[in-house]
């Protein structure tokens, strides 16, 4: 017999404490191995998180709709419903769990009122607070039991913020959401850190065009197709920059780029150069769905060799992005539009594709660039 200690997970680099948003099963229940267990708030997405064993529900120490930091211990599973818990399922909510917080160069200390009683705030609201000079003693907390959070800490800062002089110029200022500034701190490190480049090709869509029709899908699941097929033989655009070494990956997994209302998310395709293109577009659409839902599995996210990111839908004609750290390349697509090129010597018109490939110059060069894009042209093409 043994008792598994549940624990938040840490689901990303800048992850430093999420929020539980629901239960699938209550205290008492059954859960099986892989059975869905609970969804958690990051500043990515809502993720579902799946029992890591089988058992019984026995404890529940993170209520609904409360924030804590990862590896706090949520819940505990036994072998069966009536064998001794630990001391931790004594310890009453979670709240009242003191978890180890992480060391940094410049601590956040815990809050302490006037009076002398701590204050209830997440870690990650009390740094914040530091980083805008923010007294997080005067504040009010929004969360249960009055516990202050990082929505709380911004919103301070921005009350604090010269309001009239934005009145009489017409501006509203609005704080970031955790995904819109988990994006800007991923993209702004890819361009510190990350010397790039980007190669274009125009692609005649004409023999895509016509699988895409007889498969009902879309191009981009014609272009992921062609791109996961051509990463097959070119391992450096499969490989990604660690310090002084490469580390090359054997799997072409393809993230796609969705953009939300609050920022952009990269749910990756497993394998893609293994699957049809019928399994790709119910794979994507399944990603799509979910990400726009909050409804993405943990699994869902990290680990793709390349990223393939389509505006060609919002009528764009080509662009230039930036790559996705610690990605290669990424791939950007246009629209799919009608234009005059040489054919067999004489004008004709074709539907066209502008691809933009980026790449970290620290992984490869442009002859690897151009080879790369030239074997992704040939897929769509032949």
């Amino acid at each position: 017999m043994s008792v598994t200690r549940v624990i938040l997970p840490k689901l990303g680099l800048t992850m430093d404490e999420g929020r539980l948003i629901a239960w699938h099963k209550k205290e008492g229940d059954r859960v099986e191995k892989g059975e869905l267990l609970f969804e958690v708030e990051t500043d990515k997405a809502n993720l579902e998180i799946e029992a890591s064993v089988s058992g019984v529900v026995r404890r529940i120490l993170l209520p609904q709709n409360t924030t804590a930091p990862v590896a706090t211990v949520i819940a505990l599973i036994s072998d069966t419903a009536d064998e001794p818990l630990p001391a931790l399922a004594g310890a009453g909510p979670v709240a009242e769990v003191r978890p180890t917080i992480a060391a940094s160069t410049t601590p956040a200390m815990p809050a302490v009122a006037s009076d002398g009683e701590r204050v209830r705030s997440s870690p990650a609201a009390r740094k914040r607070a530091q980083e805008l000079g923010v007294d997080i003693n005067a504040l009010r907390g929004t969360g249960p039991g009055g516990r202050i959070g990082l929505e709380d800490v911004e919103a301070a800062a921005s009350s604090r913020s010269d309001a009239p002089s934005s009145a009489a110029s017409g501006e509203t200022r609005t704080p970031l959401t955790r995904m819109r500034r988990a994006v800007g701190d991923a993209m702004t490190r890819s361009v510190r850190e990350a010397p790039q480049f980007s190669i274009s090709r125009d692609v005649d869509m004409t023999a895509a065009n016509a699988r895409r029709r007889a498969a009902g899908v879309s191009y981009t699941d014609v272009i992921v197709a062609a791109a996961a097929k051509a990463l097959i033989a070119h391992p450096r655009l499969r490989s990604r920059f660690d310090g002084d070494a490469l580390i090359e990956s054997d799997r072409a997994d393809i993230g796609i780029a969705v953009a939300l209302d609050a920022g952009l998310i990269v749910p990756v395709v497993r394998e893609a150069d293994r699957k049809g293109l019928g399994v790709l577009r119910d794979e994507r659409e399944a990603l799509e769905e979910a990400a726009r839902s909050g409804r993405l599995r943990a699994d869902a996210f990290g680990g793709a060799t390349l990223t393939v990111s389509n505006l060609g839908t919002f009528g764009v004609d080509r662009f230039t992005a930036i790559v996705n750290p610690p990605e290669a390349s990424i791939l950007a697509v246009g629209r799919v539009a009608d234009r005059v090129i040489a054919a067999n010597g004489a004008p004709a018109v074709r539907p066209v594709v502008s691809l933009t490939l980026s790449v970290d110059h620290r992984i490869a060069d442009g002859a690897d660039a151009a080879r790369f894009l030239a074997d992704v042209a040939a897929e769509l093409e032949r």
